[in-house]
Order: C-alpha cells, then sequence, then structure tokens
C-alpha cells in the first residue's frame, strides 16, 4: 500500500468513527427527552403534608436585656482595722454596702471591757483607802510626837533645873 491510499483509510475510519459516535449521541438525548416512551405518564405523587404547630402573633411591650460573664472590681479598697481586741458580737453593715466615715460597722462583745472597768474602780476604791489610812496614821503619829515633845521637853527643863 502506498502512503496516500494509507491516510484515505485512515481518514475514511475516522470519519465514519465520528458519525457512529454522533448517531449514538443523538439517540440517547432522544429517549431521554422521550421520557422512555412514557410521554403521557403523570408525574411522581408529592409526599404527603407534615403536621405543623400554628400561633398567632401579638404585639406586646419586650424588656430588652443581655447576659455577660465578667467580673466587678471596685475602685477604691479600704483595708478595716479594729482599734480594740475582741469578739464581734453583731455587723452594723452589708458587704459591698457603702460606708461612710464614723460609720458604725460592728459591736464588739462590752464584757470583758466592763470586768477590766470593775477591776479599774475597784484599785481606785483600794488606793483610796490606803490614802485614808495614812492620813489616820500620820494624824495619829503627829498627835503622839506632840504629846512626846511635849512631855520630853517639860522632863528636859526639869533636868537642867537640878542640875544649875
Amino acid at each position: 500500500m502506498n502512503p496516500v491510499s494509507r491516510r484515505r483509510g485512515r481518514l475514511v475510519f475516522i470519519t465514519a468513527s465520528a458519525v457512529v459516535l454522533a448517531v449514538a449521541a443523538a439517540a440517547t438525548v432522544g429517549l431521554r427527552s422521550n421520557n422512555g416512551g412514557q410521554a403521557n405518564a403523570a408525574p411522581p405523587a408529592a409526599p404527603p403534608a407534615m403536621p405543623v404547630a400554628v400561633a398567632t402573633v401579638a404585639a406586646s411591650e419586650v424588656t430588652t436585656w443581655d447576659e455577660f460573664s465578667g467580673r466587678l472590681e471596685a475602685i477604691e479598697r479600704v483595708e478595716v482595722r479594729s482599734r480594740v481586741a475582741g469578739q464581734v458580737k453583731s455587723t452594723h453593715f452589708r458587704e459591698g454596702a457603702l460606708v461612710k466615715a464614723g460609720d458604725l460597722l460592728v459591736s464588739i462583745d462590752p464584757a470583758p471591757y466592763a470586768a477590766e472597768v470593775d477591776r479599774a474602780d475597784a484599785a481606785v476604791i483600794a488606793a483610796q483607802a490606803r490614802v485614808s489610812h495614812s492620813k489616820s496614821e500620820r494624824t495619829g503619829a503627829r498627835t503622839a510626837l506632840v504629846g512626846r515633845t511635849r512631855h520630853r521637853a517639860t522632863g528636859t527643863r526639869r533636868t537642867h533645873q537640878h542640875a544649875a
């Protein structure tokens, strides 16, 4: 075979193959558009309806609010120290409440302090009794001393008078 006839043979083969493919494609498209020969067939049935809840809409006032997670911290901090020791009897504030300078914050049990005042009062009375006793002893001692001095003065003069 010569090269020209070989080319013609290939060209005929390629053309014939293209024609066969085009006819097959056209037949496939035609069958699909006809729906397989059932052109008058009914469309498929729809699925049954699902039951749903129904509510009527009513206009009303709604308060808008948001919820956030977070942490609050005071602007100022105050350290409260007691000037005396004792048991706390009651508190006069709520934690986080605003307080002013001079406000009563806590009451401390007064019993130990009352006992200390009573002890101090007893010590004052005992000291006053000692002072009174000392004054009476001093008065008695002065009286005795004045009496002895007079007696001695009188006795000394007599002694001097006898010697002279």
